[in-house]
């Protein structure tokens, strides 16, 4: 299969952004299944998948954490298909989170925006509802993501159990509650920071984050980047042993918006990023 091909293949390479290569806010929320903490894995495959009643698309990335196994379905368009959503405060399109955290993830590992990554077609041995049991399926999947390292912050969530409604076909709380845990933030194997982070430290030294992404310089620039960045820590010493409670009743909102900083930046004159991080 050549690389047309394979670009071909990535429903995600047609989907317009709210912004060309905008990159995910940082919030930090509050938050068996692992215990909330930032951990050192692999990404086992990341593939495709599709609503059954809708166009809604996801991402379904399973990682490898020592010797165990998370798999989450992170949702990255709409119930049309759409990868944007209009703020009702603002009244400005912006991204889903979803596709704002696997673009995001892309651009840290690949330098790629995920509409630019190669989709191949793969058979994988994933758990089948009918059957009850893992099953041989074929799926498109971002080959390229397969088998890198990487770094997660995971929050402990206490959610509602459900049970679907048969008059209505809708899933509704059962009263009982379940622990999981969510992908929170994705960082590169060597160091703790954010693409959010990167943009900032690309523009402090006067460059332009899109260039340097088309040049794919992205894992260049993170080299060059001295520390860790903030996110982390305070994540972590919000976060670390936290579970969030999200089931019925409770509402803990987002309490840092750490991302903002990559919207400020150097006053120096702007200047050509060509280069900038070449060796």
């Amino acid at each position: 299969m050549n690389k047309k091909e394979k670009i071909m293949g990535n429903i995600f390479a047609n989907k317009k952004p709210a912004a060309k290569a905008e990159v995910e806010d940082d919030f930090i929320g509050g938050g068996g299944v692992l215990d909330t903490d930032i951990y050192a894995g692999e990404i086992k495959y990341a593939y495709i998948g599709k609503a059954a009643n809708s166009d809604a698309q996801n991402v379904t990335l399973c990682l490898k954490l020592g010797s165990q196994e998370i798999t989450k379905s992170i949702w990255m368009t709409n119930r049309k298909g759409d990868v944007t959503y209009t703020d009702k405060k603002t009244k400005e399109e912006k991204n889903l989170p979803g596709y704002n955290q696997i673009n995001g993830l892309c651009m840290l590992l690949c330098s790629k925006e995920v509409g630019d990554m190669d989709v191949e077609e793969k058979t994988l041995n994933l758990y089948d509802y009918e059957s009850k049991k893992e099953i041989p399926q074929a799926v498109q999947c971002f080959t390229e993501l397969h088998g890198l390292s990487l770094q997660v912050a995971i929050q402990k969530q206490t959610v509602d159990k459900t049970k679907k409604n048969e008059s209505t076909g809708e899933y509704e709380p059962t009263g009982e509650t379940r622990d999981v845990n969510e992908f929170i933030k994705f960082f590169p194997e060597d160091r703790l920071v954010t693409i959010s982070e990167v943009a900032y430290f690309v523009k402090s030294l006067g460059g332009e984050f899109n260039e340097i992404l088309e040049e794919g310089q992205i894992s260049k620039a993170i080299n060059k980047m001295e520390e860790d960045g903030a996110y982390a820590t305070t994540w972590l010493e919000k976060n670390r042993g936290q579970v969030y409670d999200k089931s019925t009743g409770k509402k803990e909102g987002k309490s840092f918006g750490g991302g903002k900083s990559s919207e400020g930046g150097s006053s120096e004159k702007k200047k050509s990023s060509a280069g900038l991080f070449d060796d």
